[in-house]
Parts: C-alpha cells; structure tokens; sequence
C-alpha cells in the first residue's frame, strides 16, 4: 500500500535512530526512492503516492524535501510529523509523526534496504542514481528534465534489470 514519502522517510528515520544513525536529508531522499524502485520490482507496486523527481542531485520527493529542508545538511533530528509536509492537515493531530501502512512485504523491502544502503554516505548514494542507464539520467537528461517526474514504469523496469542481474547500478 503506497504512502506519502515523509511517512516512508519515517521508516528509515526510527531504523537509524534505533541504530545511532542521523540520515541527512539527501540520504533519506535516496533511500525512499531505493526502497521505492525495489518495492516496485518486488511487489510490484509503489511505495509511495508521490513521484520523484529528476533534480540536479538525483531523484527528490518535493513533500519529503519541504519536510525536512530546514535541516540543511544536518541529520534529520526527529521523525517527520504530518505538519512538516501538508500544513493544514486534517490529521487528528498534525504534531504526531506521519505513519506508513505497510504490508509484511514492504516492511521487508525497507530493512534490506536499510540493511544494504545505511552506511552509504549522501553522495555515494546520489552517485548509485547518476550511473549511465538509471531511470534519473534518462529524464534529467544532462538538464533539459530537471524537475520532471520520474515514472513508475521507468523506476520498476530498472530495479527488475538490478535484480536479474542484466544491470548493476542503482
């Protein structure tokens, strides 16, 4: 079931923290999409309700970004509440942090992910997105796609070339 990004981002927020790790906000761009484009691959569905889009830095998520924008390039301090995304919320409490509804299956894609990439610093993930071939280069096109979405389709057909081995970027 797909969520909102900041929600998915919240995931990797609580696993970090469990683990003593602070995610700077480039890191958990990459890390939702990661997660995203497996979960496309595996599943078949998306994580998120939101689509990606192609930035100078690799694939962003405009909610997870307006979320946690204020942090710089510092760690991400606390797990994103409904406000920091959707002000206005008509959450029964806009303060508490945004919870994904996920499935066994998503929840396992999400920790091997967390598993795989945790120790991947921000631009050794955003280089895994810049190889030759990724969905993001396709689109950001050298610029001409700066800020155009990245499809689903594009995402899912690479991440099932990674997992078959016929390619092997992220």
């Amino acid at each position: 079931m797909a969520d909102w990004s900041p929600a998915i981002a919240n995931e990797f927020i609580i696993r970090g923290a469990t683990a003593g790790i602070q995610f700077t906000q480039m890191q958990l761009q990459k890390l939702v999409y990661i997660a995203h484009g497996w979960n496309l691959a595996i599943n078949g569905a998306p994580l998120t309700y939101d689509n990606p889009e192609a930035w100078e830095y690799g694939p962003v998520y405009k909610e997870l970004r307006r979320a946690v924008r204020h942090y710089g390039r510092a760690g991400v301090a606390r797990p994103i509440a409904n406000a920091d995304f959707m002000p206005g919320s008509f959450a029964d409490d806009p303060e508490e942090p945004a919870v994904a509804s996920l499935t066994p299956q998503e929840k396992s894609v999400i920790d091997r992910v967390f598993r795989d990439y945790h120790a991947f610093h921000a631009f050794q993930l955003s280089a895994l997105t810049h190889q030759d071939g990724t969905p993001w280069t396709k689109i950001y096109d050298q610029g001409r796609g700066k800020f155009d979405e990245i499809p689903a389709p594009m995402i899912r057909e690479h991440f099932v070339e990674l997992a078959t081995g016929a390619t092997t970027v992220a």
